[in-house]
């Protein structure tokens, strides 16, 4: 009986205008620490690669930019109140409730930088900055 060496697994990467993401996983637990209150949200922000096409090692500054000017991550956690009105909060929520655990698009530069427990990078964001959820790419 033979043994093969496990091939090692390459992250899945995400494309954009902004630059090159490391997809996020999510393990379907809440690890951040951040629980959010009201109508936020919170999202595992997708990483930014540490080289570009060519190998080149980017500062850790150049990193930081680009994981702020990310617009896509996995939702953990939702607020209570999140997705209970439109954008204007005059006309209650129908439709597609996003929930923990799908993958979304945001707004460039919403919400707040958090370091989780876990040390991971989350943002917390209101709703109305969620522009949508993508699907086929979890």
């Amino acid at each position: 009986m033979s043994q093969t060496a496990p091939r090692e697994l390459t992250p899945r990467v995400l494309k954009t205008q902004h630059g090159q993401y490391i997809l996020s996983e999510w393990d379907g637990t809440n690890q951040s620490g951040i629980v959010p209150l009201c109508d936020k949200v919170v999202v595992k922000v997708d990483a930014s690669m540490s080289t570009t096409k060519g190998g080149i090692l980017l500062p850790d500054d150049q990193q930081d930019r680009m994981s702020l000017a990310s617009t896509t991550g996995i939702m953990v956690a939702v607020g209570p109140q999140a997705f209970g009105w439109d954008t204007d909060r005059t006309v209650k929520w129908e439709g597609l409730k996003p929930e923990p655990g799908v993958r979304v698009c945001f707004q460039k530069y919403s919400g707040q930088e958090y370091t989780g427990l876990d040390g991971e990078l989350y943002r917390v964001m209101q709703d109305r900055s969620i522009a949508g959820v993508m699907e086929g790419r979890d």
